[in-house]
């Protein structure tokens, strides 16, 4: 049998509480003037890190 390769994505929350960044990306929705949806998930991005991996 011969191993597959596969795709392995980590997901680990950084040092940095959540609250702190939500509350980051809120406040920059609001200095920026766009709606909250817009910049949460950019936060989100930032509050992880990633990790890909080919195993």
């Amino acid at each position: 049998m011969v191993p597959r390769r596969c795709l392995r994505i980590d997901l680990t929350p950084r040092e940095l509480p959540f609250g702190l960044i939500g509350g980051g990306g809120a406040g920059l929705s609001l200095w920026s003037g766009t709606y909250p949806a817009v910049v949460l998930p950019l936060a989100f991005v930032v509050s992880v890190r990633v990790a890909v991996r080919v195993i």
